[in-house]
Order: C-alpha cells, then sequence, then structure tokens
C-alpha cells in the first residue's frame, strides 16, 4: 500500500472504516515495510487489487479532523487577498512538515503565512510576495 495521508496510523488502525470502489471496507491488519493493509472480506489478491487507488477517507472524518483531502484541493481557484486570480491547483505534493500546492509554476506550501483561507476558492500569498 502507498497511503496519500498524513494521519496513516489514524486512518489504517484496526476497525477503521474507508470509502472505496466496492463499498465501506474495514481494516483488519497492518503490518510490514513496505506495508500490507488487510481488510475485512478482501481474501485474495485479485480483490485487494481492484481496491488499487480507490480508498477513501469519507468526507465526514476528514472535516472532523479539520484537515482537507487532496481531491478536494484539486481544481479549486487560488487568488491572492486583493483577489488577483493565481490559478488552479493541478496537484498536492508532499513535502517534508507541509503539503504543497503547485499553481502553474508556483509552488505554495500549506503554511499559515502562504495559505491563508480555504473556501469556495484558496487564498494564499506567495512567499516572493511577502
Amino acid at each position: 500500500m502507498e497511503p496519500h495521508t498524513d494521519r496513516f496510523e489514524q486512518r489504517f488502525r484496526v476497525g477503521s472504516v474507508l470509502r472505496s470502489a466496492i463499498g465501506p471496507v474495514t481494516v483488519v491488519s497492518v503490518r510490514g515495510d513496505p506495508l500490507i493493509v488487510r481488510f475485512e472480506g478482501i481474501d485474495d489478491r485479485d480483490a485487494a487489487e481492484r481496491l488499487r487507488g480507490e480508498l477513501r477517507v469519507s468526507r465526514d472524518e476528514a472535516r472532523k479532523d479539520a484537515g482537507y483531502l487532496w481531491a478536494d484541493l484539486i481544481g479549486k481557484r487560488v487568488v491572492t487577498p486583493e483577489g488577483k486570480v493565481l490559478g488552479t491547483v493541478t496537484e498536492v505534493l508532499r513535502a517534508g512538515g507541509a503539503d504543497v500546492l503547485v499553481v502553474g509554476e508556483l509552488m505554495l506550501p500549506m503554511l499559515e503565512s502562504v495559505v491563508r483561507a480555504i473556501g469556495e476558492d484558496i487564498v494564499a500569498v506567495p512567499q516572493e510576495e511577502e
């Protein structure tokens, strides 16, 4: 498994329920490096392969954690506090202590000093403009 979350231990603990292409799945065990996660009712490699790239945390859980799903950020318009359009988020990267929004040629770290608000648009101040 290649997790794309900063809360792996919380989201993939035994008993956690995730959304998937086949419906809700429950984590039964987690072990190894690379990670091997076993889900209730998924008993063979073919069934597990159908889940590749399809596991999601529920939006309710993501909001409860006061975080944002990367999928919710991709495609959002990014503007400055003055309303100047910087572009659209095309990718989110994991980079050390903060995720990074890719907006055209801009790389915007998800820091309070850069990303000021996330709503209908993302309000950001690129570091070079501070």
